[in-house]
């Protein structure tokens, strides 16, 4: 049996969108368009650091660490959505953990997060 990382670590469920194509809002700027490419992935999200964006806009941002199960296909162009939040997460990195036989065991991804 394959080693695989365990999913009772895995306790946050997300979405993965990619861009499918873009398009024209009302105003007449172009925008894109998601797509759900894999839905109910398991993972685990937790907060690495808060800080306040204050040129001109006071926003918080919030950056995530999340681990998936290696066989995710996920990309760095790639946003995650987690339902339980209604929160989209700009993907920055996508990095692999590697088994000793060279399989993917789990990826690693970096997330942002706009308030």
């Amino acid at each position: 049996m394959p080693a695989r990382f365990p999913r009772r670590l895995l306790i946050d469920s997300v979405a993965v969108q990619r861009v499918s194509g873009s398009s024209v809002d009302e105003r007449g700027n172009q925008s894109d368009d998601w797509a759900t490419t894999s839905n109910n992935v398991p993972a685990r999200i937790d907060l690495q650091s808060e800080t306040e964006a204050r040129q001109g806009t006071n926003t918080v941002v919030k950056s995530f660490s999340c681990i998936v199960p290696g066989d995710t296909d996920v990309k760095a162009s790639d946003r995650l959505y987690e339902a339980s939040t209604g929160r989209y997460y700009e993907i920055n990195s996508v990095n692999e953990g590697r088994k000793l036989d060279g399989g993917v065991y789990y990826k690693s991804l970096s997330l942002l997060y706009r308030e």
